[in-house]
């Protein structure tokens, strides 16, 4: 699962921190950290999805006319990682280190890498520089709604749609070329950690600037430099963002800021420069134990005939379909906007937090064929840890998550079409964390 928030252990580790610093005389040895978080989650949702029968909800929720599976409504899901961190300071003052990150089972799927993160640094009074695979700078930098239980971005059970089913057809953010479902999260993350250099310059009072340039975006299957293994490699899929982290305290009350700017070239070969591009902006106030914060995000998606085919999703072409949408001629836009807000309180082991997420996106670019309407994603979650002691914590979540597709209601369709263009359910779940 996909860590974004710069405040968990994950990408602080991952984008921030030089770990196991060895004497300028030996080498380089490598320490062990990590995390385990498991999970007992409760789901209870629409009956077509709890309940899907032979070409009902569902097999077509999955996107085929396959028989439909009964699901449970509880299951033990867990979130595991195992570091691989060390560095070594140069005679020059230069300090040069490796992070590979692994990731530790509790779920199950065939899209997330077993190799989470892996990549060299090297750093300086000028600042740090990573070269590999890591979150882009805008990610690492971006300041989102607080949880108390770190379970609220596209990571978290609910978020990252591991609990409530998300009907084919509903898209969400940053599926435009690094991901094959929604992620649920405000963080611009849709590079997908592909190979990359990031600088992260030195902070200057509260303020630190970050920039990643990425070749290609889409990394999984690639075959080869410059290549990658959904089309065509003469593709042209790279791309470049910068962010902003301006953090301060002013008496007693502390402040956080982002913003983020990616842009992803999908020109085509011999065709027009079309991109798309993201925006981010979040902020945090934090005072007497409360944090009050929110953040931001806006796509926008050229979408044209002759741009990049290859870069959406699977191979699937930008005119073509996605969860039964695109038939028929129809072009995807996979523009949109996201926000999140909420707010935590924290004193002494506790916190208990509220948060809010909603994401709006094109979907099908043709009016008549989008109903009028967008996708939408929203989800609301209250959350709470409790802290046994160094590294264990234990969680608590409580949410409900609504996904529509704008086809919901669409006149012509059948009863049952329009039943599994929507769905929304109640998870409840606890969990303990431990990190090492």
């Amino acid at each position: 699962m996909k860590k974004i928030l710069l405040t968990s252990t994950a990408l602080v580790a991952a984008g921030m921190l030089s770990a196991g610093a060895a004497s300028a005389a030996e080498k380089i040895k490598l320490n062990v950290g990590g995390y385990s978080k498991w999970w007992v989650v409760g789901a209870w949702q629409d009956k077509g999805f709890q309940n899907g029968a032979t070409g009902t909800i569902g097999g077509s929720a999955n996107g085929s006319t396959s028989s439909g599976s009964m699901r449970q409504n509880v299951d033990v899901k867990g979130d595991n990682e195992i570091w691989f961190s060390g560095s070594t300071a140069l005679d020059n003052g230069l300090k040069v280190g490796v992070m590979v990150t692994l990731e530790a089972g509790g779920h199950s799927d065939t899209v997330t890498d077993n190799i989470d993160n892996s990549y060299a640094w090297i750093e300086g009074g000028f600042g740090k520089v990573l070269a590999g695979i890591h979150a882009n700078g805008t990610a690492l930098l971006h300041v989102q709604a607080p949880d108390a239980a770190g379970n609220f971005t596209n990571g978290g059970m609910m978020m990252g749609n591991w609990a409530i089913t998300k009907p084919a057809g509903v898209m969400g953010m940053n599926q435009r070329v690094g991901y094959t479902v929604s992620s649920n999260t405000t963080a611009i993350i849709s590079d997908d950690k592909a190979e990359k250099l990031t600088y992260v310059a030195p902070s200057f009072y509260g303020l630190t600037l970050g920039a990643s340039y990425i070749p290609n975006v889409v990394r999984s299957g690639a075959t080869g430099l410059g290549q990658h293994g959904r089309g065509n490699g003469s593709d042209r899929l790279g791309a470049w963002g910068g962010g902003a982290l301006y953090t301060n305290t002013f008496g007693p009350v502390g402040v956080k800021a982002s913003a983020g700017y990616v842009w992803v070239d999908l020109t085509g070969t011999g065709g027009a420069e079309k991109a798309l591009t993201q925006q981010a902006y979040g902020a945090q106030l934090s005072y007497a134990g409360f944090t009050l914060g929110g953040s931001v995000q806006r796509a926008s998606d050229d979408r044209k005939q002759g741009g990049v085919t290859s870069a959406v999703l699977s191979g699937t072409s930008q005119a073509g379909t996605y969860g039964g949408k695109g038939t028929g001629g129809g072009q995807l836009d996979f523009g949109g906007t996201a926000y999140d807000v909420g707010l935590q309180y924290a004193s002494g082991p506790y916190a208990v937090s509220f948060a809010y997420f909603h994401s709006s996106v094109i979907g099908l670019s043709d009016t008549t064929l989008r109903n009028g309407k967008d996708d939408t994603i929203d989800a609301y979650q209250v959350s709470g840890k409790y802290n046994l002691g160094p590294g264990v914590d234990v969680l608590a979540s409580v949410g409900y998550i609504e996904y529509r597709d704008q086809r919901d209601g669409l006149a012509g369709a059948s009863a049952n079409q329009n039943n599994y263009y929507s769905n929304s359910g109640w998870t409840a779940m606890t969990g303990l964390s431990l990190s090492f």
